[in-house]
């Protein structure tokens, strides 16, 4: 399994070019104050490996690795740690420049804002994960991310129809309540969410044809 680990972070590593030129723009950005750059790194690191489908998809890497020993699970696995080791070391990229630009523009730093938007931005990823990884094990990578898409604004535009005929504030305000136990919480969910998803993702993998 640390082989297929591997494996995806090389694909990475032949994108890397592309993300530092992205990340200069978005801190520059940052330096603006136009953007938030504790939210947008990691997602753009999450967006790039969920290429490494694409890479998988178009040299037919699957009909390979479903012969390797434990093939379907340790693929599946590996797609999910090496997210998550990514996600964590964007995070902790994000924050460190997170926290030398808020230094350089107000000498000081606000420490409690950009863990809070980094928790967001941790959560925003599992959930990206959680909801794409099952339908790209699926229907493929490219056909994965319209479904995605189609999916996430339908719930927009659900959530937004709904929001015009019922009062949010009570939900608004419990929302609000559970701000001190958001480091509790956040890890617990994202626990949840990934282990639903991952039995999903492993599921479809063991019955799909290569």
């Amino acid at each position: 399994m640390l082989g297929l680990i591997k494996k995806d972070f090389l694909l990475i590593k032949a994108n890397l070019k592309s993300m530092i030129i992205i990340f200069v723009i978005y801190i520059m950005l940052a330096f603006q104050g136009t953007l938030d750059v504790t939210f947008i790194i990691p997602l753009i690191g999450i967006m790039l490996f969920i290429s490494t489908f694409s890479y998988d998809d178009f040299n037919n890497w699957n009909s390979y690795a479903v012969t390797l020993p434990d093939g379907r699970k340790n693929v599946v696995r590996a797609k999910y740690i090496a997210s998550i080791i990514l996600t964590i070391i964007l995070a902790v990229v994000a924050l460190v420049i997170g926290v030398g630009i808020g230094y350089t523009k107000t000498n000081s730093i606000n420490l409690d804002e950009i863990i809070s938007s980094l928790i967001g931005t941790m959560l925003s990823s599992v959930i990206i994960i959680s909801m794409l990884y099952p339908i790209v094990f699926k229907f493929g990578a490219t056909n994965g991310r319209i479904i995605l898409f189609a999916v996430v604004f339908g719930i927009a535009g659900i959530g937004a129809l709904i929001a015009q005929f019922i009062d949010m504030t009570p939900i608004i305000n419990i929302i609000n309540g559970l701000d001190n136990y958001l480091l509790i919480a956040i890890p617990i969910i994202s626990i949840i969410l990934l282990g639903i998803s991952y039995l999903i993702s492993n599921k479809i993998y063991q019955s799909k044809e290569f």
